[in-house]
């Protein structure tokens, strides 16, 4: 359900958010895309002289990603002095324990709090989130999975002129018709098959998600009903868009396979095919 409520808001409406409203990415993918991994403790807290920016000094308790970490590592971060007002402004204390997933950014380890997995654990009851995928993550092979919304690749386009192939539509009086359709796309760039959304709400429980990881491996579609002749010649024009950008990690380059999703409209009135990504 979590898919198809997406689907609705992304192609047929919006809704209304906050400035450090955001996504927090899979906790598999931010693993694979961080530099280190680890819960610690805070040791130490300093203060620039202006007080502008404090450094907090991390005791490493566990690295779930690399053995060969420093016993301490420190981070800095802006400070928010009192009377001051920010709603995304988080702050960090002695002796509290966190996991971190830290990425290198001009040659040095970063993370943030806010739209990531890092956390500190007196809001997780001392328990570490997600522990068993952190402690299976250096075994996860990113291309054995299926993807769809994730922030962490590249958003493909066709190759195949899209634009030509629509001007060769079929002109028939389909009334103002419309059709959410799911691109199976593979590694390779390829135009495998496809689905309707009318289909995925009938499948849902046939997409298949790793119980460790929370990606998905595989899916199988359930048909319920014939489709119409609007969506049998929608489905014609979109299986004709064959070539597509390869889809891949945006750090390591490596090629996935995707869903992607195109829907596709009949202006009666200009006997139109038009379509929006």
């Amino acid at each position: 359900m979590k898919y198809i409520i997406t689907l609705f808001f992304f192609f047929f409406g919006s809704i209304n958010s906050f400035a450090c409203d955001c996504d927090i990415p899979k906790a598999i993918l931010e693993f694979y895309s961080s530099k280190e991994v680890f819960t610690g403790r805070i040791i130490k807290k300093t203060f620039d002289k202006d007080s502008s920016n404090y450094t907090i000094t991390f005791k490493v308790l566990k690295s779930y990603k690399n053995e060969n970490i420093p016993n301490e590592l420190s981070f800095t971060f802006r400070y928010q002095k009192k009377g001051a007002q920010n709603s995304c402004y988080w702050e960090a204390f002695v002796n509290e324990e966190w996991v971190v997933y830290a990425s290198e950014r001009n040659e040095k380890l970063v993370f943030e709090k806010n739209c990531s997995n890092s956390a500190s654990l007196k809001w997780t009851n001392n328990v570490v989130p997600n522990e068993k995928m952190l402690e299976n993550g250096n075994k996860f092979k990113i291309d054995d999975f299926i993807y769809q919304f994730e922030s962490d690749f590249n958003l493909p386009n066709p190759i195949s002129n899209i634009d030509s192939i629509f001007k060769t539509g079929k002109l028939k009086d389909y009334g103002n018709q419309h059709v959410l359709l799911g691109l199976y796309i593979d590694k390779n760039g390829k135009l495998i098959s496809l689905f309707t959304g009318i289909d995925l709400v009938n499948s849902e429980g046939e997409f298949k998600y790793d119980s460790v990881y929370g990606l998905q491996r595989e899916f199988k579609i359930k048909k319920k009903r014939p489709y119409t002749e609007f969506e049998k010649d929608a489905i014609d024009l979109a299986m004709s868009v064959k070539d597509w950008e390869i889809k891949r990690h945006n750090i390591t380059k490596i090629p996935v396979s995707h869903i992607r999703y195109l829907k596709i409209e009949f202006d009666n009135k200009e006997q139109k095919w038009k379509y929006e990504l």
